[in-house]
């Protein structure tokens, strides 16, 4: 089960090496692009590095994977118990993740961005939907599964009641536990507020109510 933290700058961190590691110990040495490397490999105690110089390392943890954003580096590993964690190395301001059902997280940050997250079979962290900063409403269904959604539009409308609103458009998303894609979904769902309330009435199968009040079911293959 994920322990969720968020970590803070690494003040009372090990102070950071000048240099990675060397040559002779690269056999050891987990490249994960755009420049950073984690050494020792699956290892308590090991390190994240930089550009050839170390960011983050952290008694007993074993780092294991990455995920580089420009709103602050997010970083999964297990410590000593096996414990797993996924933190934000050196937070932009406003940036957080909360914690979903299903192990699942919602990353936040400043300018209305917000994305799904997990951490696919221990080995990667996967942004669901890594072209969209409006993906949320997550809903779990207990089992195997997970539907959320994002914002692909929306207008000014005249609401039946005879009010000015904004009418938002979404895409649905299913995503399963054991497997690496998600799946888009079929309708376009609209609603009067960028929360959608999206619920689970079987384990395949989910409602949500339309903008003229009527409860929606979808079925989820």
């Amino acid at each position: 089960m994920f322990c969720f933290t968020l970590s803070l700058p690494l003040l009372g961190q090990e102070k950071a090496a000048k240099s990675e590691p060397t040559e002779a110990l690269k056999p050891n040495v987990v490249e994960l692009g755009g420049g950073y490397q984690i050494f020792p490999a699956e290892q308590a105690g090991n390190s994240l590095y930089h550009q050839k110089k170390r960011i983050f390392t952290r008694q007993g943890f074993s780092v294991r994977a990455i995920l580089a954003q420009s709103q602050g580096l997010l970083f999964y590993g297990l410590d000593q118990e096996g414990k797993e964690y996924l933190e934000i190395l050196n937070p932009e301001d406003g940036a957080k993740l909360e914690p979903l059902e299903g192990g699942y997280y919602l990353f936040i940050a400043k300018g209305g961005i917000s994305r799904v997250l997990r951490v696919y079979k221990g080995k990667e962290i996967q942004d669901l939907l890594a072209k969209s900063n409006t993906a949320g409403n997550f809903v779990y269904n207990g089992v195997d599964a997970g539907v959320f959604s994002h914002i692909t539009g929306g207008e000014q409308v005249t609401s039946p009641d005879g009010k000015t609103q904004y009418l938002y458009s979404f895409k649905l998303h299913v995503v399963y536990q054991d497997r690496e894609k998600i799946t888009n979904l079929a309708p376009v769902v609209t609603a009067y507020s960028s929360k959608l309330d999206l619920r689970w009435v079987k384990k395949d199968q989910i409602e949500y109510r339309s903008i003229e009040g009527k409860v929606e079911r979808l079925n989820i293959h």
